[in-house]
């Protein structure tokens, strides 16, 4: 029954998909909430007067996992 199954529906295909979508909802909140702890980190080093940089990392960081999640997405999408 799963061979026949297999040919209508590629389960292999199917089980990447779900991988890459459980990764990407484990992966994608984590980033942003870096990039907002960076923020408050900020935020609270503008109000003492000190150097911001490891909240602007942390903003960094989070801004750039995002988008390189956006980008795999989308070269998945557009290569075969």
């Amino acid at each position: 029954m799963i061979a026949s199954l297999d040919d209508y529906l590629p389960l292999a295909d199917l089980w990447k998909i779900v991988l890459v979508c459980l990764l990407v909802a484990v992966i994608a909140p984590t980033a942003v909430s870096v990039a907002i702890a960076g923020l408050d980190l900020r935020e609270r080093s503008a109000e003492r007067h000190e150097g911001g940089l490891p909240g602007l990392a942390l903003v960094v960081a989070g801004v750039a996992v995002v988008c390189a999640l956006i980008g795999a997405g989308l070269y998945a999408l557009f290569t075969d």
